[in-house]
Formats: C-alpha cells, structure tokens, sequence
C-alpha cells in the first residue's frame, strides 16, 4: 500500500463526553493505544480535550480504512482531485456523531462536530499521485 501514515483528530468540549469520542476512534483505529487526549483549554478558559491517533505502520493503515466501509473508500477515490493538496495527502472528515454511533459517514460541509482525517501518501518520481491514490483505494474497497 502506498499510505506513509494516517492521522485522525478531534475536538472534544466540555458539554461532550470525551472518552466515548476516543473510545468511537478507537474501534475505528483498532487499537485504543494509539489514541491520545489531551486536555487544554479554549480561548475563553473552559476544558478542551485534543483527541487524536497516528497510524505509521501500513497493516494498521489498512485496518483503520476497511473500517471506514466500501462505500466511503469509493466515494473517496472518486472526489480524489478536490481532496488531495501538493503535498500528496488526502483530507476528509468524518461525522463524529455517527462514529459515536459506530457508523462511518463523511461529514457535510460546514458541520461542527468532525474527526479531521489526512492520509499522506507516498509515491516515486514518475509515478502519478491520484492514480496511485485510486488504485490503492480502490483495491481496498473491494476487499473491505
């Protein structure tokens, strides 16, 4: 697979329960030891816990996107030119209600409450980075 690594992150106020958002990334990651909080706080002084997990081995990268579903793997390789910056990673978001509720749905735009996810991609001279980008998709939705 052609994924150097993958970040996931999310924001935790103090109205939310942040344990249930690490433990939803956790189940999506498949290993709750990867996952981190830290606690901060806003502009305004109330409690804010960072969450976040960092994929760098590639069978982990694999995991954490079979979990997201084939249909989100299919959609993401279709939106690959609008997703994909210069430094060839890929950024969507993920509702995070619905990965609360263990389903995994991109996020619409402009929602409040998302998990930020990059995959950075790593790719040769020559070889074309959203073509690598689909094909690698694309074989992961067909064995998720």
């Amino acid at each position: 697979m052609p994924f150097a690594n993958l970040t996931m992150r999310a924001t935790s106020s103090g109205l939310e329960d942040e344990t249930l958002i690490a433990t939803a990334l956790s189940w999506l990651v498949g290993d709750s030891s990867i996952v981190e909080m830290e606690r901060t706080k806003s502009w305004h002084g109330s409690p804010v816990h960072m969450i976040s997990a960092r994929l760098g081995n590639r069978g982990a990268i694999k995991r954490a996107l079979r979990n997201m579903g084939p249909n989100l793997l299919k959609t993401m390789s279709m939106q690959i030119s609008q997703r994909m910056d210069e430094h060839n990673a890929i950024h969507f978001r993920l509702d995070l209600p619905s990965l609360v509720s263990a389903q995994v749905v991109l996020a619409e735009p402009g929602a409040a409450t998302v998990v930020k996810v990059r995959l950075k991609l790593r790719t040769f001279p020559g070889q074309v980075p959203d073509d690598v980008a689909v094909a690698a998709l694309e074989e992961l939705s067909e064995r998720a």
